[in-house]
């Protein structure tokens, strides 16, 4: 029998140039740059046990997306005490610790 449940789906987009050069030291700090967006958002996204659905890197840029509500990340008052904080927090991380800027989103629904 299906579960209908309610769902949190965060978008994080980097605002980073995901372009490979050809020049090795400049392809090598993107990669380096790519593993620590990884790393920052997937540490925000464990400290309230919230998950990593996608990773994505193509022409239009770098996207990544989180949720809350999927088994295993249900909880009480989910979106206000978790995902939005979490959200924010992932903002600010890749802001203060890494200098990049992005744009966030989140949705809510069933």
């Amino acid at each position: 029998e299906a579960e209908l449940r309610n769902v949190y789906v965060m978008f994080i987009m980097p605002l980073i140039e995901p372009n490979l050069t050809g020049d090795q030291k400049k392809d090598q700090h993107l990669f380096h740059l790519l593993n620590n967006v990884m790393n920052v958002t997937t540490r925000e996204l464990g400290k309230m046990q919230g998950h990593l659905r996608q990773f994505i890197v193509d022409d239009k840029g770098v996207v990544l997306i989180g949720t809350f509500g999927l088994r295993g990340s249900t909880f009480p008052n989910m979106i206000a005490q978790r995902a939005l904080p979490v959200t924010l927090s992932i903002h600010e991380a890749l802001k203060d610790e890494l200098g990049v800027e992005s744009m966030v989103g989140g949705t809510f629904g069933r």
